[in-house]
């Protein structure tokens, strides 16, 4: 256990006067009648006043809404695991309902071959496009931005000095000669400051959303949702959001990255069509420069879609977030069946 300490005064939690877009989304849409919803959370917890290990908590739910508006319930799933942020080492990982294989994944990297070793020891939860293998494929970037919480309010000392510089030129936001390189470069780096996160738990509609708990001070969490539908019979409808937040010192979450997507795929061939981004909330100016990145999966099938992002959208003109999403739409081929 690394104890953080107990800091003697409280950050300053006005925005950036140079942050990127804010402009959050407010509640969720309908749900189509003849739908399929799949909703996905993974929380990033430690204990007060410690760094490690990190607590990852997540949940997963699908759902099936009818042509006559019935909803029925297609599946669950939950995942547990206890990682060592430091030596970046799975010290625990479970999933629910259970797979014993996935109990091997014990002393496995939490970020650069995790993936692999989680394809390894159970394939056949990347090839149905499982809720356990959405869940199990966000343990690296969970791992990645658990520690952003602390960092922005003050918790890990004064990274300025500390020596790190951030890899330049591998997404937008980190483009040579923007601001966050710029300001790490001068010794003062800059913080994300992001919006007031809008609820998306309490609606009208009860069934928008699988539960999530209340996410304590300084907690994360990653939400998704995605939703495929048919908009003729010959294509289907892709509507999906992705988004990071934190809990600051004063108990308020805001929004890191927040990201809306809208696509058609050929209900045929799988190939898609159409695809479009739209930034919701960025941390900097540079970042909405990725969006277009959006359309470079147009004529990917969503079968090749998880490994063709990771190969071929890299560098300043992407997201590494939005990548995320983007990959996150190859589940779509297991929804569309459902339908």
């Amino acid at each position: 256990m690394t104890d953080l300490g107990t800091p003697t005064f409280g950050p300053a939690f006005g925005l950036h006067p140079l942050h990127g877009v804010h402009e959050p989304t407010t509640g969720n849409p309908p749900r189509r009648r003849r739908s399929v919803r799949r909703t996905t959370s993974i929380d990033m917890t430690r204990d007060e006043g410690s760094l490690d290990p990190v607590y990852l908590s997540g949940r997963a739910r699908d759902i099936l809404t009818g042509t006559d508006g019935t909803v029925t319930e297609l599946g669950r799933a939950g995942l547990t695991a206890t990682i060592e942020l430091v030596a970046r080492v799975v010290r625990h990982v479970e999933v629910t309902p259970a797979v014993a294989a996935v109990a091997h994944l014990s002393g496995a990297p939490a970020m650069s071959g995790f993936r692999a070793a989680a394809d390894k020891a159970a394939p056949e939860l990347r090839q149905s496009r499982d809720l356990r293998y959405t869940l199990l494929d966000d343990v690296p970037v969970a791992t990645l931005i658990s520690g952003h919480a602390l960092s922005a309010s003050g918790l890990l000392g004064d990274v300025g000095k500390s020596g790190y510089l951030p890899v330049a030129d591998q997404c937008a936001g980190f483009a040579t000669g923007g601001l966050l390189m710029t300001s790490f470069e001068a010794g003062d780096p800059a913080v994300v400051t992001g919006p007031e996160a809008p609820d998306l738990d309490h609606g009208d509609d009860p069934h928008a959303w699988h539960e999530v708990s209340q996410l304590p001070r300084y907690g994360m969490r990653r939400r998704r949702r995605i939703d495929v539908f048919e908009e003729t019979p010959e294509q289907i409808g892709i509507d999906a959001i992705f988004r990071d937040t934190y809990v600051r010192g004063d108990d308020v979450e805001t929004i890191i990255h927040e990201y809306t997507l809208a696509a058609t795929v050929d209900a045929k061939t799988r190939v898609i069509i159409d695809s479009h981004a739209t930034p919701r909330v960025l941390p900097w100016q540079e970042c909405p420069g990725a969006v277009a990145s959006t359309e470079r999966i147009t004529g990917m099938t969503l079968s090749e879609l998880h490994f063709r992002v990771r190969q071929e959208l890299f560098g300043t003109s992407t997201c590494t977030h939005l990548n995320d999403l983007l990959r996150s739409v190859a589940d779509a081929e297991a929804l569309m069946t459902r339908l």
